[in-house]
C-alpha cells in the first residue's frame, strides 16, 4: 500500500510539472495583459504537432531534443502573431467579453484546422529511451517520464532567472504589479506585452511537447491542457506565477492519487472540486492574486 501511494505521488508529480509549465505561460499572459486566454491549451496542441512532424524527418534524440527548440520558437512565433492580430485591438475595450469570445473563437478555429489539416488519428511521440524503466526503491517509472520531469523543471527554473535577473523579465513583473507606473518610467508596454504572449505562448509549446510525450496527440487534445491550465492558474493566484508553479504539482498530485483511490472516471473533476473549496476559504487563491 505504501509502495502504491507513493508510485502515485511520483507519477503525480511528473503530470504536475507538465500542468505547470504550460499554466505558467497563461499565468504570465493574464499577469500582464489580463487576457483570459482560452485558447492556450491549443498552442500546446501546436507545439506537440511540430514535435510530430519533426520527429518523422529527424528522429531519435536529435529530433526530440529539435523539437522542443522548434516548438519552442514555432509557438512563441504564433503568439506574436496572434497578439499583434488579435488581442492587442480588443485591450482598450471596456469590458473583458470581447477578449473571452474571441479566444474562444480562436479555440474553435485552431482545433478544427488541426482536424483538417491533420486529422483526427491519434499520435504519439517515439521513446528515445527505448521504453527504458529507471527502479528508486520502492517507486519506479520510465526514463522518458523522468526526463519530461527534468525539463520542465529545468525551464522553470530558467524562467525564474530570466523574470529576476533579466533586465526585460524584471520589465514584465513590474508591468504585471502596475501597469500604470511601469509606463511612467518608460517601459514600453507594447513591447512587453508582445514578449510576454511570446514568451508565454512558447512555454505552452514546450509544454505540448512534454505533454504529448507522456500522453497522446490529437487535434482536440488542447482543451484538457487549458482546463488544467486555468484549475491551476486560479487555484495559485490569478497573475502568481510563483503559486502557478506550486498549484501544478498539487493538482497533478491529487488527480493521480483521486483516479487511484476513488476513480478514473472522475479523475478531471477532482481539480474543479479543489477550486471550489480553496476559493471558499481563500477568495483570492492559495498564493494570492497579483496587484493590477
Amino acid at each position: 500500500m505504501e509502495s502504491l501511494f507513493l508510485q502515485q505521488v511520483v507519477n503525480g508529480l511528473i503530470v504536475g510539472s507538465v500542468y505547470s509549465l504550460i499554466a505558467v505561460g497563461l499565468t504570465m499572459i493574464f499577469g500582464v495583459m489580463r487576457i483570459s486566454n482560452f485558447a492556450h491549451g491549443d498552442f500546446s496542441m501546436v507545439g506537440a504537432y511540430i514535435a510530430v512532424f519533426l520527429l518523422a524527418w529527424v528522429p531519435g534524440w536529435m529530433g526530440w531534443v529539435g523539437s522542443l527548440l522548434a516548438a519552442a520558437a514555432g509557438v512563441g512565433l504564433l503568439g506574436i502573431l496572434v497578439e499583434r492580430g488579435v488581442f492587442r485591438p480588443l485591450l482598450t475595450r471596456w469590458t473583458d467579453l470581447d477578449q473571452i469570445m474571441v479566444s474562444i473563437g480562436l479555440f474553435i478555429l485552431m482545433e478544427n484546422l488541426a482536424q483538417l489539416f491533420f486529422g483526427a488519428t491519434p499520435r504519439t511521440l517515439s521513446d528515445p529511451f527505448g521504453g527504458v524503466t529507471v527502479n528508486m526503491g520502492l517507486v519506479s517509472t520510465s526514463a522518458m517520464r523522468l526526463l519530461c520531469f527534468a525539463m520542465a523543471m529545468v525551464i522553470i527554473i530558467v524562467l525564474e532567472v530570466y523574470l529576476n535577473r533579466a533586465r526585460m523579465g524584471v520589465a514584465i513583473q513590474a508591468t504585471a504589479q502596475n501597469r500604470t507606473a511601469a509606463q511612467l518610467m518608460g517601459i514600453n508596454i507594447n513591447l512587453i506585452y508582445a514578449v510576454t504572449f511570446a514568451l508565454g505562448s512558447a512555454l505552452a509549446g514546450l509544454g505540448g511537447v512534454l505533454y504529448g510525450t507522456l500522453f497522446a496527440i490529437y487535434p482536440t487534445m488542447g482543451a484538457i491542457p487549458t482546463l488544467k491550465a486555468f484549475v491551476v492558474t486560479i487555484l495559485g493566484g490569478m497573475g502568481n506565477i510563483r503559486g502557478a508553479i506550486f498549484s501544478g504539482f498539487i493538482l497533478g498530485v491529487a488527480e493521480t492519487l483521486g483516479g487511484t483511490y476513488i476513480s478514473m472516471e472522475y479523475k478531471h473533476a477532482i481539480g474543479f472540486v479543489i477550486i471550489i473549496l480553496v476559493l471558499l476559504i481563500i477568495p483570492n487563491g492559495l498564493f494570492g492574486r497579483s496587484e493590477k
